[in-house]
């Protein structure tokens, strides 16, 4: 992934708050950042909340980003990530912006979560100081795309600019989906009992899936478009803190070809059984033990 040069980037006092949603009191001891996959519509963070409850049972606060919210027409994805990386550096003075940035703004998050596009995106920041003291957790997040991947993505993505979003999100839960069946139902359900949200996200306005369809479809191109070439191996590989991949071992899009990690033993890949491209949906009880043992090493 190229290093974008110094456009004229949004400052802390600038930027608009992205959308996001946030599980776990205000006064938790610690502080876990989630980026989002790519998603045609925001969904509050319902993606992960069926796996939350080990960060939850472990002290941190969650706030769950939608990534696609700071994308800018004519970005490309190592524009995205300095932008991002922008967003969540942490400062000495907070300021009113505070809020967006969790229970401590001037503190670097305690750990980094990243869902596929989100995965990337956490991995693009790496090289920044300010993410060396957390974990990084990264579900189906590609470090490296190959031609298999960007050509899957570009069919979905062209589908989606040409026939509208029904037929690309047929296409796209035809390669997401687990090897037991569609993925999609498990992926949207509500919040688990153990996953409340403290602090709830405004309601979205009331809309009808139809009047904002064309929309949906081009944040979904774009989104699926972002991840075409990318590499984020060299600040994957010099990342001195603990790393995890956890991708399904049967995924037929982000598969163990597209990870990388760096030489030292705390980098792991953990592939799920039975799961695809979403593994926290096809195997969340899985999904969950091995977080409440990441999490785990990291207070003992």
């Amino acid at each position: 992934m190229t290093r974008p040069g110094p456009p004229s980037e949004p400052t802390h006092d600038t930027a608009p708050v992205p959308a996001h949603a946030v599980l776990g009191p205000a006064g938790a001891p610690r502080h876990a950042i989630v980026l989002a996959p790519v998603l045609a519509r925001w969904d509050h963070g319902a993606f992960f909340r069926r796996i939350a409850g080990p960060f939850l049972d472990s002290g941190h606060r969650v706030t769950i980003y939608d990534t696609l919210s700071l994308l800018r027409d004519g970005d490309d994805l190592g524009s995205l990530v300095h932008r991002w990386a922008r967003y969540l550096a942490p400062r000495e003075d907070p300021g009113p912006a505070s809020g967006a940035h969790g229970p401590s703004g001037h503190a670097p998050p305690d750990v980094l979560v990243g869902n596929a596009l989100g995965g990337a995106v956490v991995q693009g920041m790496l090289g920044e100081e300010w993410t060396h003291r957390a974990k990084v957790l990264l579900l189906s997040g590609p470090t490296v795309a190959d031609h298999r991947l960007n050509t899957t993505l570009e069919r979905i993505a062209a589908t989606a600019d040409a026939e509208g979003l029904p037929a690309a999100t047929r296409l796209l839960e035809d390669v997401v989906r687990g090897p037991d069946g569609p993925a999609a139902a498990a992926h949207q359900r509500p919040a688990a009992p153990d996953a409340p949200a403290h602090t709830p996200a405004p309601a979205a306005p009331a809309r009808t899936p139809a009047a904002d369809g064309p929309a949906a479809a081009r944040r979904l191109a774009a989104g699926l478009r972002l991840l075409h070439d990318a590499d984020a191996r060299l600040p994957v590989r010099d990342f001195p803190g603990p790393l995890r991949h956890v991708y399904g071992e049967r995924s037929r899009l982000v598969g163990r070809e597209h990870l990388a990690t760096g030489p030292l033993p705390h980098h792991r890949l953990v592939a799920v059984p039975r799961a695809g491209m979403r593994p926290h949906a096809d195997r969340p009880d899985l999904v969950r033990h091995t977080l409440t043992r990441f999490l785990g090493a990291e207070l003992t």
